[in-house]
């Protein structure tokens, strides 16, 4: 591996103090990714951030980490039992069902007050998911947006919202190298905690098994 890809962790206190293992380690690959995308928009502490969808390997990363940053979250994903395992995991979480209905979603939205910013990181097949139009409406004047996600074809975006409401959208791939950094400082000091997720263990022959696990397990939360 190239040296500038590797950086130094402090195993005294992550493996000491913490109790962390290489399986709890590894996860900070994971909560990079939308990390890069919140400290682009520089999310700050206090602010209300909706993360769209929640409930996948990278946006359940991204509530995390919005988390550990200071935000209160906004939880959008069309799993209801997903979402309300996040809502009781953590105070500052809110949900919100993506139903297919923008108004309904859009109402959902502004009971929650001001909205500051958004981070979607939607999977290739969401292009046409309503959360999109809902999302931009529901975001304050000189709101901010970070897509992340993998959309194929084009994405219809409310130009006029955009435009009286000055928001500013950014597109994020994966993080820079100060990202790697800054995140690596949050793990360490304890602000943003591993773990909560079960691992397990396999041998290369048992891959099909590996499989099976997490196909039957998706999703965020303990199991």
């Amino acid at each position: 591996m190239p040296l500038e890809n590797c950086y130094p962790l402090d195993e005294q206190t992550l493996k000491g103090k913490f109790g962390y293992g290489v399986e709890e380690l590894q996860d900070i690959s994971r909560l990079l990714v939308p990390y890069g995308g919140l400290a682009d928009i520089n999310l700050k502490p206090g602010e209300t951030v909706i993360i769209t969808p929640a409930t996948g390997p990278f946006g359940g990363a991204a509530v995390k980490v919005a988390l550990a940053m200071g935000a209160r979250v906004i939880a959008m994903g069309r799993n209801t039992e997903a979402l309300k395992k996040l809502s009781e995991s953590h105070s500052r979480i809110e949900t919100v069902q993506i139903t297919g209905d923008v108004q309904a979603e859009l109402k959902s939205l502004q009971a929650f007050g001001t909205i500051d910013a958004w981070l979607d990181i939607s999977p290739p097949v969401a292009g046409n998911s309503t959360h999109f139009k809902s999302c931009f409406l529901a975001l304050r004047h000189s709101g901010r947006v970070s897509l992340m996600g993998g959309l194929n074809g084009e994405l219809a975006i409310p130009v006029k919202v955009v435009v009286h409401r000055d928001l500013r959208i950014k597109g994020k791939w994966m993080y820079s190298r100060q990202n790697v950094l800054d995140l690596i400082k949050m793990v360490e000091v304890g602000v943003l905690k591993l773990g909560g997720q079960r691992v397990e263990k396999f041998k290369l022959e048992e891959w099909e098994m590996a499989f099976e696990l997490g196909r039957r397990f998706r999703g965020m939360g303990p199991r």
